[in-house]
């Protein structure tokens, strides 16, 4: 049994698959339904308007329906999409058992305690037929799939066939008058005056000795099976005339709940409330599988119509299953595929696309329907007697056998080798194989076998099996074996091939790579993988695990990791270095450097065999072979942009062949600002993609367009941050900041504006404006007006006085004795003028050096665009100087020319830029003393410093540059995290985001707040500061990794853990509780930043995690029993200490527990636990003075065993702890555990932050806490 997907609820009664969404109903006893993807794990909807149990569920097969039936005596139809009951049918008078719709008509078949099977018409909701004669419950009723029959089993021990075909006849034509009639009347009515003629009884199948639970028909064979509560399963065959019992199935141990037929192979499936599920085979009637659940009961069984899935209910939810694997084997090589489909080894061209069988491999079951006469005798032959049912079955019969596992092809000898999983490992080994055209294919070869795991070639006359997971045996083609290589690989389970001589060994933790010629291990690499699949070249590898590729060289040297949700099926490289690989539902892509994408959806899962240009070949689950045309432009893109051969880049964006925003939160993600400009219409993202990548004038064009301040603002910052001073002067035009067009003009020596911006200021009415820039100008009179214009006539005399103004002074009135009190001194004071500039508003202001792009090759190149076929891993650098223009080597002789955007080339962008004005404020700029407007920015002069930056004047300093800002190296921080690949890595190189995204993914961390100490801690144990001069900041000095220069040091280790928790377990036995509980969850919250050196430390530390559970659970307890005795609550005081006994701690720390809890067991009058405790104390040898204690407690409590309270605490049964009550959760309970700290709590705390821990989140599907790589 291949477990799927499974939950856990309320007993589940009734299943129902979706027809074609990867969908399951599930009908429970408490009155619940609920419908889940079984594909990606989730709970999509819920339906709760039953009351009792549901126990019959079933999907339409075309429309959004679904029907169900329960013990209020209801059949509800549901509409999923309007997520609702649309209508109730009424009519039953006791419990629903089984619903099913029609696969054609619109009718719905029931079941019912009331002893009768009823047909509805679920289109004009009326009771079609009241099917009347069972003498007992109706336990289960279901329509032929390919006849006008319905079958019902009952508890009066029969099952009965009934024959509906003149209900489909009235339905379709009535034409008498008494039909008419007959239509116009209730059901019951019909029931009543003219008897039950539209269904009649065709056979009654009697054999059971005890209840009959269930009955179902064959697929396609006139064939019931039946399962009842006298533990048997009958097999029935119908004829034209009559139906008899073929033979029994024995095995089961309790009631038969349900028995069905396997609905594409030759088997039987029932289970049982003996809490198994058992399948059979149909042919030989034996047992082939039995699967058990340890406390489970099962009670319904369902077959997914079209795929290879089976679904069980039992007591603590259901299981969605497959009895085998249906990924068939096969391998492919450059030209060719083989595979096995069937009971054949069959090749496929890829070329010419001709398939053909090379050999039988296996002989497949045969049908119970070959083995007596033909198809032509229906009516008999199949008696008791029958040679097939007799004793030994025929001889073409073969047990059910499951599919090979692995196939190694080896095209030099055109042998293949086929592993399977029987008899604990076994292989096939198939030679002289016909060649593709030869004739009389089609032979039974016998194959040469033997015992071993995963058979793989390893040469062109060798191959390698594995022996018991301690060594590799390597043999011949004619199976002698040549070669023992021992290996310490501890746990290796499986072999793949790695190229002639070499042979990758996987176990639990691990890849290892073998030599097999020097007998050694080569490297290794920390993975899980079920499949490897290797380029063409040999060069590259991707290891497949359950939820995870990895991208690794040759020689194991890692390169990428990609996560999935949900299960990754198979993958295949293309020849340009990208792995495309499938998922359940989607084909995706992955790039050399780990990123990925979506293809395209698939509506069933496919495999992989070769990838070449826009089109991938597979197979399905059928084996059937096909071709899936695909779309490779986005992936194409993004691998020149890794590779840096942006002129093909430029002609793929030219050709407009790309789509969608996803690629261009791509391009800014990685980088390539300038780049994503080419595919935004917005102008918001335009300005911001332009002033990430520095384009100056794009952003200017999308900030006029825009014409908002804060565009305008963001803009003025870019430009200057590159010295671009006239697209910053003309950004503080626009948004009219004068206080900084006022310093710009005197920095730059541009006296002239200056003084203008001083009169547009005086016609805004801003005095503090004026006088600055009054001060600015040296202009005495100015400041004097702006003095005056305030009011302070007093400082404007004085400043006249000052600077020898006696016509203004005489204007004022002259020095009053007011005036001259002032006490100032003008024979000291010196005249304010503003120093002279260095340079004149003339000189060109010097811009951030300017480069040519990030497009090092010719933007005019010519010719189609080519998919790269190089090696997209060699070093980045490596590549760029080879890739070189060699007239870029020459730059530093040559002359400046003005560098052009290479984007703009071709694609209807502006041709370079206009001459720059004469005079940058012009003639534009002209203001009349006597005719200044109020505001100097108003409507009809929206800009009075125009000057140039209009149409011809935009971005006149430049031109067409593009600008690319200098790149800086990574630093020892950048490096670390680009080395790092555990969490505390990335905390120590201060990437606390990726930090908190891998601990979400391995231990579902919902919340850091209590790791922030430990964070902090792993960040600075790694930096250190050095003192500089006074004036100067301090240096920052990063402490690497002694054993690895390109890792920081780790801070956070485990020595210093464990100190910290002895000294947790000091405050413990010293009874300072809260002392130790701040360090017992300091420790825990410290233990995810822990990084290790070896496996043996790695236990350590998950066995501390546990270790300081326990002691916080035992601390809550303690704090739980305390606040229970402060309100006089005894009971809940002596569970609190029973369960605090129960905690995993030290042992005497264990004998502290029982002492205080055998204490106030006995002080409060519960003798019998006060025992128990005691005896428990006892068994752990304490103390000479301890164990007296104990023993004359018991004896004590022997003479009166009584409880004062009653007390929630039955130590004798098996149970942990649920954290979320603090209470005992016995064993057979649901539960949830913290994807962190593993403590356990009810189902009603999923989703919540975990009480211990307050780190992991409560039924978190997570992959494990790793600290070791």
């Amino acid at each position: 049994m291949l477990t799927k997907f499974e939950t856990k609820s309320n007993r589940v009664k009734g299943l129902a698959f979706h027809p074609t969404r990867p969908w399951i109903l599930a009908s429970l006893h408490n009155g619940a339904i609920q419908l889940w993807d079984y594909r990606m794990g989730t709970l999509i909807d819920r339906f709760d308007e039953h009351e009792g149990p549901v126990r019959g569920i079933d999907f339409h097969r075309s429309q959004p329906l679904f029907v169900s039936g329960g013990d209020d005596y209801k059949i509800k139809v549901w509409n999923y999409k309007l997520r609702r009951c649309i209508f109730t049918l009424i009519g039953h008078l006791d419990y629903i058992r089984t619903v099913y719709f029609h696969h054609e008509s619109p009718w719905i078949v029931s079941a019912s305690d009331d002893q009768t099977v009823r047909i509805w018409n679920w289109q004009n909701r009326s009771c079609l037929a009241v099917l009347t004669g069972h003498s007992h419950y109706c336990m289960s009723a279901m329509f032929s799939p390919n006849e006008d029959l319905v079958v019902s089993a009952s508890l009066d021990q029969t099952i009965r066939v009934w024959d509906i075909s003149s209900l489909r006849q009235k339905s379709v034509r009535p034409s008498d008058v008494m039909a008419q009639v007959r239509g116009q009347l209730p059901a019951a009515v019909n029931a009543d005056l003219f008897g039950g003629t539209d269904a009649v009884v065709k056979y009654v199948l009697e054999g059971h000795t005890r209840g009959v639970n269930w009955a179902s028909f064959h697929p396609t064979l006139p064939l019931i099976v039946s399962g009842a509560d006298d533990r048997q399963v009958k097999l029935w065959r119908m004829s034209d005339t009559k139906a008899w019992e073929l033979d029994t199935f024995r095995g089961h141990l309790n009631n038969v709940s349900c028995a069905m037929f396997h609905p594409r192979k030759e088997l039987v499936i029932t289970d049982s409330e003996d809490k198994t599920i058992r399948v059979w085979d149909l042919n030989r009637r034996t047992c082939l599988h039995t699967f058990r659940r340890d406390a489970d009961r099962f009670w319904i069984l369902t077959a997914h119509p079209t795929i290879n899935l089976i679904a069980a209910g039992h007591d603590s939810g259901m299981l969605v299953f497959k009895l085998e694997r249906e990924r068939p084997a096969y391998q492919s090589t450059e030209q060719t595929l083989v595979y096995t489909k069937d009971r054949f080894l069959r090749m496929l061209d890829f070329n010419n696309g001709r398939d053909m069988p090379l050999v039988a491999v296996r002989q497949a079951p045969a049908s119970i329907f070959d083995t007596v006469g033909g198809m032509g005798a229906m009516g008999g032959g199949f008696g008791a007697s029958s040679s097939f049912f007799g004793g030994g079955g025929g001889s073409n019969s073969s047990a059910f056998q499951p599919p090979a596992r692995s196939m190694s092809y080896n095209p030099a000898e055109h042998a293949v080798l086929l592993s399977h999983d029987s008899d604990g490992g076994s292989y096939e080994l198939y030679t002289n194989l016909p060649r593709m055209g030869a004739t009389g294919a089609e032979t039974l070869a016998e194959p040469r076998k033997g015992s071993g795991v995963a058979a793989v070639f390893v040469g062109r006359n060798r191959f390698a099996t594995l022996e018991k997971g301690k060594e590799i045996i390597v043999r011949d083609l004619r199976n002698q074996v040549t070669k023992r290589v021992p290996i310490s690989v501890p746990g290796a389970d499986w072999l793949f091939s790695a190229g002639s001589g070499y042979v990758l060994v996987r176990s639990d933790e691990k890849i290892v790579l073998m030599d097999l010629q020097q007998r050694k291990q080569v490297s290794e690499i920390a993975a899980h993988a079920k499949y490897a699949v290797w380029s063409e070249d040999g060069k590259r590898a991707a290891l497949l695990g359950k939820h995870v590729i990895v991208l690794c060289t040759s020689k194991l040297d890692h390169l990428a990791t990609v996560h999935e949700t949900i299960r990754v099926k198979s993958a295949a490289w293309d020849d340009s270095g990208v792995l495309l690989y499938t998922t359940l539902n989607h084909l995706k892509y992955c790039l050399p450097n780990g990123d990925n994408g979506i293809v395209s959806t698939l509506p069933q899962p496919i495999y992989l065999t070769r990838v070449r240009g826009p089109a991938v070949c597979y197979l399905n689950r059928e084996g059937n072979p096909g071709i899936l045309p695909i779309d490779p432009t986005e992936y194409a893109f993004k691998l020149l942009l890794l590779r840096k051969r942006y002129d093909d880049v430029k002609r793929m964006i030219s050709q407009n062949r790309l789509r969608g925003q996803s690629i261009i939160a791509y391009l800014q993600k990685k980088g390539f600002p300038e780049v994503a400009l080419h595919f935004v219409k917005d102008e918001k993202t335009r300005l911001a993609l332009a002033l990430d990548s520095g384009a100056i004038d794009v952003a200017l064009e999308a900030a006029e367009v825009l014409g908002e301040p804060e565009a305008f603002q963001r803009l003025a910052t870019e430009a200057l941050s590159q010295g671009n001073l006239e697209i910053f002067e003309l950004c503080l035009q626009r948004t009219k900041d004068l206080d900084r067009l006022a310093l710009l003009y005197v920095i730059t020596g541009n006296l002239e504006k200056l003084s203008k911006v001083g009169k547009i200021a005086e016609s805004r009415g801003n005095l503090a404006a004026r006088f600055q820039i009054a001060m600015y100008l040296g202009d005495v009179a100015g400041r004097i007006s702006v003095l005056k214009d305030c009011g302070q006539i007093a400082l404007a005399k004085v400043t006249a006085k000052t600077h020898g103004l006696h016509d203004e002074l005489e204007e004022m009135g002259g020095l009053d004795e007011s005036d001259v009190n002032l006490g100032l001194n003008a024979a000291d004071s010196l005249l304010m003028v503003p120093p002279t500039p260095v340079g004149t508003d003339e000189m060109v202001w010097p811009h951030l050096p300017v480069a040519r792009g990030l497009f090092s090759r010719d933007p005019g190149a010519e010719g189609d665009f080519e998919e790269p076929t190089g090696d997209y891993y060699e070093d980045a650098a490596a590549f760029e100087a080879s890739e070189r223009d060699a007239t870029w080597d020459d730059d530093r002789h040559a002359t400046s020319a003005a560098p052009v955007d290479p984007f703009a080339v071709g694609l209807g962008g502006d041709d370079g830029g206009a001459a720059q004005g004469d005079d940058a404020w012009g003639g534009e700029f002209d203001i009349d003393d006597g005719e200044v407007e109020e505001d100097g920015f108003g409507t009809e002069d929206a800009n009075e410093f125009q000057d140039g930056f209009g149409e011809s004047g935009r971005g006149a300093a430049r031109g067409n540059e593009y600008y690319v800002p200098p790149t800086a190296g990574l630093g020892p921080a950048g490096r670390w995290t680009k080395s790092s690949s555990l969490a505390g890595e990335y905390a120590a190189a201060g990437a606390f985001e990726e930090a908190m995204k891998v601990l979400a993914k391995e231990i579902g961390a919902g919340s850091f707040s209590k790791m922030k100490e430990a964070f902090m801690g792993a960040y600075g144990g790694c930096r250190s500061v050095i003192d500089g001069s006074p004036s100067m900041p301090v240096t920052t000095v990063y402490i690497p990794r002694p054993s690895a220069p390109e890792s920081a040091a780790m801070a956070v280790t485990l020595p210093l853990l464990r100190e910290r928790f002895r000294m947790g377990q000091q405050r413990f036995q010293g009874a300072k509780f809260a002392e130790a509980m701040k360090i017992f969850s300091s420790v825990l919250s410290a233990i995810p930043l822990v990084v290790v050196g070896s496996s043996r430390e790695a236990e350590d530390a998950k066995t501390a995690l546990g270790m300081c559970r326990e002691y916080l659970i035992g601390l809550q307890l303690e704090a739980v029993g305390r606040s229970a005795k402060a309100e006089g609550n005894s009971s809940r005081q002596i569970e609190a200490a029973g369960l605090f006994t129960k905690c995993r701690m030290a042992p005497i720390h264990v004998q502290l527990a029982l002492r205080a809890a055998m204490k106030q067991a006995f002080d409060t009058q519960n003798l019998i636990h006060a025992a128990g405790f005691a005896r428990r104390l006892l068994e752990l040898s304490p103390a000479a003075k301890l164990a007296q204690n104990a023993r004359q407690v018991m004896q004590v409590c022997d003479r009166n065993m009584s409880n004062k309270d009653d007390i929630q605490f039955d130590d004798k049964k098996e149970f942990v702890v649920n954290c979320g009550t603090m209470s005992a959760l016995y064993s057979g309970e649901t539960s949830e555990e913290c994807g962190y700290c593993k403590a356990c709590y009810g189902v009603e705390s999923k989703g919540i932050i975990c009480k211990i821990c307050g780190i992991g989140s409560i039924g978190a599907q997570c992959s494990g806490l790793r600290v070791y790589r």
